[in-house]
């Protein structure tokens, strides 16, 4: 009896590395603007949930010497066409506030809709995993919503009408590839704010020569549940008097 010849497979992969999510977004979310590092490069955090990449300014520099580097920096989308020049680079880096884990992310309802795209350089990806919690260390098992399938799509719509308007929560959007290595990327702290801003009066109109002059104070316009400051208002001009209250957190840009 003659022997079998040997077979050859086309070999094994050995994959350590875990798929990493990118370019996330949360519908309809805002947070107030701020700057951050992330592996030596400054950005802008826009008030969409974007970054921007700032020129490395010496103000944009220390930055980055004083902070330590943010995961989600990592799994937001880049707005590389709205990059800033150099003066407002160093304008911005100077004047917003560093974002920190404690920045609020607010939602206009409890509609949650998610969507990102994954990067992995190994084996295919198994399925997509979201659930959502109470607390940024709830990774491993959440008290609002336990991991659910989003069945390998990069997409995933809940509403939870049990999150009340003063608890914030957190998403845990966890990748597991076919080596079964996972990773988990985490959004909040996350606060669900229904109700528009309040005013406490209208401000005076006067006409001074050929200028409109109006002023208030600092606490004229409010938000209970928002606990960043309005950063915006937005004036309309005409037969009938109308203030429209922006809170979606956008700065000015210096006129430079």
């Amino acid at each position: 009896m003659e022997s079998s010849k040997s077979v050859c497979s086309d070999g094994i992969t050995r994959d350590i590395s875990a798929a990493l999510i990118r370019n996330l977004t949360l519908a309809h979310a805002a947070w107030t603007e701020t700057v951050t590092c992330q592996k030596g490069q400054p950005y802008l955090l826009q008030s969409h949930l974007q970054k921007v990449p700032l020129y490395k300014t010496t103000a944009c520099l220390s930055i980055c010497k004083s902070t330590v580097n943010t995961i989600v920096a990592d799994f937001i989308s880049t707005h590389i066409s709205g990059s800033k020049d150099l003066d407002i680079s160093d304008f911005l880096c100077q004047h917003l506030p560093l974002y920190t884990n404690e920045t609020v992310v607010y939602l206009p309802n409890d509609h949650i809709v998610l969507n990102w795209e994954v990067e992995e350089s190994g084996s295919q990806i198994d399925d997509f995993f979201v659930g959502l919690g109470l607390d940024a260390t709830e990774k491993d098992s959440q008290s609002l919503v336990d991991y659910i399938s989003s069945d390998r799509k990069p997409y995933f719509k809940h509403r939870h009408e049990a999150i009340g308007s003063d608890e914030l929560f957190y998403v845990f959007i966890k990748t597991v590839n076919k080596a079964g290595l996972s990773n988990i990327a985490t959004l909040g702290p996350i606060l669900i704010d229904q109700t528009p801003p309040r005013y406490k009066y209208i401000p005076r109109v006067s006409v001074v020569l050929d200028t409109i002059v109006f002023a208030w104070e600092s606490d004229t316009f409010y938000d209970d549940e928002q606990t960043a400051q309005i950063d915006q208002l937005v004036f309309q001009f005409g037969r009938l008097s109308f203030v429209y209250i922006k809170y979606c957190m956008n700065i000015f840009e210096p006129n430079i």
